[in-house]
């Protein structure tokens, strides 16, 4: 490295960068130098660091051990540059897929996953979604003392930080639509923009290391872990999806409710909830959050405007000719310990499974499910989402939704995942969630 180089024009670093299943950014740098042939050529990359825990734990039941070798190959379109600063110098960031050496997609790779989901539901059903995420985290460094929820100064204490974001996102040709105070004590909540499914998973990936970046670089630490801190209010992930035909038209609400279409598809997401909620809840941590009347959505059941069921519409203005445009189904069970590309495509194909089989669409319940009693709820199919993950992770092993969705080598791979995960969680004991929330 020549080190007559001026301070501010410190050379590059490129990282090739992919989410594991656990939701932890791991990946190779090289000198920008290098850029234009790793992004033609790919990096080698060691099968079983896809299952590391965010301890760097890797899981008994692991299918690879130390054998076998894969590609990690960057997505030009995803390259987002975080700035310099001090000793650090800039540095493009590619998301990235695993290939297999013959250039085929992994299937171990969340963003293969989601692709080959949103591939399924064009081809089978003629549909596509557009999505975006409402992410709320802890940044602990901008203000000595906590400001109100939604208040002036709050927005003005986060307002440095926030332009940081802005212009690193920029970099990647994105934004964020909302970057506001939330009710818990240093606590924020971020909107990436709607967009076609895949962009969505991106964009909220990268908005998480621009923020989690711009706070290191400036003494601070930033968070997305769903429930860092007992006293204080949990940080949830909020999916908006909204269904179109692959010409065009909106198909999500007609008149302020479900389409045929969009109930079938939100009527498959309830049945199948607990499966998903093994890839939007998947820590052991996520269940610290899911508590009754908290705006968390802990009951399998859907309602137009209810904060309270797991999946609610927001239908948005009417047009002329009665349909929704803007509408969103909002699935309301997630945290930051999801993995976006495997959430969405879990959502997929749970919706998918709806659209299958028909089923009718959800009644809307008006009121929070914890207010009706227990004879009620059963009548109305209303039932508390799970628990805890050893729940979930009964119903995976049981349920042909892996095997049936993802494959057989994920299932045996996720599976070990999750079982690690709440190894972990036994092991480390009080302090789990402190530590995961300096990961997540």
């Amino acid at each position: 490295m020549n080190e007559t180089l001026h301070r501010n024009e410190a050379p590059r670093v490129s990282m090739f960068g992919n989410l594991d299943l656990c939701g932890v950014m791991r990946g190779r740098s090289v000198p920008a130098v290098r850029t234009d042939e790793v992004l033609a050529q790919g990096l080698p990359w060691v099968p079983t660091n896809i299952m590391l825990s965010p301890f760097n734990t890797i899981p008994a039941g692991n299918p690879f051990g130390p054998m076998g070798e894969t590609r990690i190959v960057g997505d030009p379109a995803t390259r987002m540059t975080l700035p310099p600063a001090g000793e650090r110098p800039a540095l493009d960031l590619f998301l990235c897929e695993l290939k297999n050496i013959d250039g085929q997609p992994w299937p171990l790779c969340p963003r293969n996953q989601l692709k080959a989901a949103i591939a399924k539901l064009r081809d089978e059903f003629g549909l596509v979604i557009k999505a975006g995420f409402e992410q709320e985290c802890y940044i602990h460094g901008v203000q000595e003392v906590p400001t109100p929820a939604f208040s002036l100064a709050g927005t003005r204490a986060i307002s440095g930080l926030a332009d940081a974001v802005q212009a690193v996102l920029a970099t990647a040709g994105t934004r964020l639509d909302q970057f506001v105070a939330e009710y818990g004590e240093h606590q924020f909540e971020i909107a990436s923009p709607a967009a076609d499914v895949l962009l969505s998973a991106d964009q909220a990936v990268m908005a998480r290391e621009a923020i989690r970046d711009a706070a290191r670089l400036r003494g601070w630490s930033a968070t997305f872990a769903p429930k860092p801190d007992p006293e204080q209010p949990g940080s949830g992930v909020h999916i908006h999806l909204s269904l179109w035909t692959t010409d065009g038209k909106p198909v999500t609400a007609e008149q302020d409710a479900l389409t045929e279409t969009s109930g079938a598809f939100v009527a498959g997401l309830l049945r199948d909830l607990t499966a998903v909620m093994g890839f939007t809840t998947p820590s052991g941590n996520s269940f610290d959050r899911l508590l009754p009347s908290s705006w968390v959505g802990v009951f399998n059941c859907f309602g137009e405007r209810n904060r309270e069921a797991a999946i609610r519409l927001c239908p948005r203005p009417l047009e002329p000719d009665g349909v929704n445009p803007a509408a969103s189904i909002e699935f309301r069970v997630a945290d930051g310990g999801c993995n976006p590309y495997l959430a969405l495509a879990a959502l997929i194909h749970a919706g998918m499974n709806g659209l299958r089989d028909g089923l009718p669409a959800p009644e809307s319940i008006d009121r929070d499910p914890a207010t009706i009693d227990k004879a009620e709820c059963e009548a109305r199919g209303i039932a508390p989402i799970a628990s805890s993950l050893e729940e979930v992770l009964g119903v995976l092993r049981d349920s042909p939704f892996l095997d049936s969705t993802f494959g057989p080598l994920f299932r045996t791979a996720y599976l070990a995942v999750l079982e690690n995960t709440r190894a972990d969680r036994d092991v480390i004991g009080d302090e789990y969630a402190t530590r995961y929330s300096r990961v997540i």
